[in-house]
């Protein structure tokens, strides 16, 4: 999947190997069927998850994963007190938010 951004600076996953790719789409659906509220951002999503334990390592090797792949994202994780829920902004520049919105399209 790429996408042309402003000033011709391309919005490309860099993901190589297959296995990896395997993987990362298995923690892609994984992590979009448990998006409990999607809100749009200027330049991105704000993403809620419960704030369950498991769900934060998720996240975590979510963000972890992405940003080997996806280097023009941008990844803020917050978890709210006494296990509240997780919130996960997945922001970039111009072309980012159409390339999330496609992302979360195709694995939902």
């Amino acid at each position: 999947m790429e996408t042309e951004i402003g000033e011709g600076v391309p919005i490309v996953c860099r993901l190589l190997e297959p296995e990896r790719r395997v993987r990362e789409q298995t923690l892609l659906r994984e992590v979009f069927s448990g998006v409990e509220e999607a809100r749009e951002l200027a330049d991105g999503y704000a993403l809620r998850f419960r704030g369950e334990g498991r769900w934060l390592a998720t996240l975590a090797e979510f963000i972890r994963l992405e940003r080997a792949c996806c280097p023009f994202l941008r990844f803020e994780l917050h978890a709210e007190q006494q296990d509240g829920p997780l919130w996960l902004r997945l922001r970039g520049p111009a072309g980012a938010k159409a390339f999330l919105a496609e992302l979360m399209a195709a694995e939902r």
